[in-house]
């Protein structure tokens, strides 16, 4: 089966990338992964509360990503990683056998993404897979 991961962090540019991808797969009679993937913060301490933190969000919104495409009629399997965003959606697609990796962008300015760094743009060097950037609505 043709499965398709989908970089899902609850914004406006992830909700795209859901649909996008949910249309796409009822195209290819393909199913949804969505994965929330973060870079945990390298030093102990009191940033053990922030990487609780943002793994409880993380969780939050993948059910809120699962709510939605359940709107919609469809059903999607979750994944959720402790990894850079863009290497952990490569992680993913591999593990998924993954066609396809759909992402949302917010329509960076070319240099700003490079300097930043911006998830998209790292996918677009690094996967060996077709990526897909949907542009999050104005």
């Amino acid at each position: 089966m043709t499965v398709l991961v989908v970089g899902y962090d609850g914004t406006d540019g992830a909700v795209a990338a859901l649909d996008e991808a949910l249309v796409l797969a009822g195209e290819l009679d393909a199913t949804v992964h969505l994965v929330f993937a973060f870079a945990a913060p390298r030093l102990g301490g009191e940033l053990r509360d922030l990487d609780e933190a943002i793994a409880e969000r993380g969780h939050t919104v993948l059910e809120r990503g699962k709510h939605h495409a359940a709107a919609k009629g469809a059903e999607v399997t979750t994944g959720f990683l402790k990894a850079d965003p863009a290497e952990g959606l490569i992680a993913a697609a591999q593990e998924q056998d993954a066609r396809y990796i759909v992402v949302g962008s917010y329509g960076e300015r070319p240099l700003k993404s490079a300097l930043v760094g911006s998830t998209p743009t790292r996918l677009l060097h690094l996967s060996d897979r077709p990526v897909l950037v949907v542009r999050a609505p104005d």
